[in-house]
């Protein structure tokens, strides 16, 4: 045991008094998770970087038919192996449970495609570090020039508005898939989306969780070009945050599609009524609108109330469970 000698003088007499040095605290630990498919070229030298800035690097390799397990373990990850392809929103969901299991103090995920660079974790992992966030997003436009192309930059200001009002989480790069999470966080963050709307799904489970998320700028590198087609893939990701909507927030998506049905045939009727006044002859097919349109509003509203409901009492039983299990689980330590 390290010690350290105080000398303690009383009177004429001198006393030599060993004290035990105080541990210094241990550094909390800190985890990085890489979703990777057939990413061999870059596997290797980002696991190397990435272990500079965490306590442990875990690579998911969802189903790759080259040499990417074999190259992340050399490098000194962990690596968990997917039979078959799944999508990212599997890979990342086999990489929570792992990191809930270790229960390091927070986690950051970065792409297995060098486009992330590994110097940016401390960024990210400062604020949950701090207790200040659950989820930090790194972002591509907070003053720190990345060399987007034109098209992508678009496409991401895009789905990031889509995303922001109908999650009700606003960020500045929704679709940034480098991020950096809280034990709060992990505990609560399962994904049952494609891969292709993970992100926007995490700002859904956020706002339903009650989750604090923090944004730090961040540089990405776009050395190669898209693996997919940008206008296909950008669909695919408003098609998922359009099914998120109805899935998470069903009194927002079906009252609002409702008001907009009701306010439509109110109108209509109005015009319809002016028709009247002036020709003094009822329009039969716009009352008959009128009132199709007012019939499936109302539907809708009630529809949204309805399921709305029926989700916070699911949520509501889901938390219950999962907070009597956490005390069981306790209790057993």
């Amino acid at each position: 045991m390290t010690t350290t000698i105080v000398r303690s003088i009383a009177g004429n007499d001198r006393t030599l008094i060993r004290k035990p040095r105080r541990a210094r605290p241990a550094a909390p630990t800190t985890a990085a998770i890489i979703p990777a498919y057939n990413e061999e070229r870059f596997i290797g030298s980002l696991v190397l970087a990435t272990r500079s800035y965490v306590s442990q690097v875990i690579v998911v390799d969802d189903g790759s038919s080259d040499r990417t397990a074999e190259i992340a373990e050399r490098a000194g990850a962990i690596v968990i192996r997917h039979s078959a392809n799944q999508g990212k929103a599997a890979a990342v969901n086999s990489g929570f449970s792992f990191a809930r299991q270790q229960q390091y103090a927070a986690v950051v995920m970065l792409d297995g495609d060098g486009q992330h660079r590994p110097d940016d974790i401390p960024a990210l992992l400062e604020p949950v570090l701090l207790g200040e966030a659950d989820i930090v997003v790194g972002s591509r436009f907070l003053g720190v020039r990345s060399a987007i192309p034109s098209y992508r930059k678009v496409g991401q200001h895009g789905l990031t508005l889509v995303t922001n009002l109908a999650s009700g989480v606003s960020v500045s790069d929704s679709q940034s898939g480098y991020r950096a999470f809280s034990t709060r966080a992990l505990a609560a963050l399962s994904f049952g989306q494609e891969g292709f709307t993970i992100e926007s799904e995490m700002q859904f489970l956020a706002h339903q969780h009650g989750l604090r998320i923090a944004e730090v700028p961040v540089t990405m590198i776009y050395a190669e070009r898209a693996k997919r087609n940008p206008v296909r893939h950008g669909m695919q990701v408003l098609r998922g945050i359009l099914r998120l909507v109805g899935q998470k927030r069903p009194l927002f998506f079906f009252g609002t599609t409702g008001l907009l049905c009701m306010l439509t045939g109110l109108a209509l009727g109005v015009y319809m009524l002016d028709i009247y006044l002036a020709t003094r002859q009822l329009a039969v097919g716009y009352g008959l609108i009128t009132v199709l349109l007012c019939v499936v509003g109302m539907l809708q509203l009630f529809i949204g109330v309805v399921l709305h409901s029926v989700r916070n009492m699911i949520f509501d039983l889901h938390r219950c469970v999962f907070e009597r299990l956490d005390t069981a689980e306790r209790r057993s330590r």
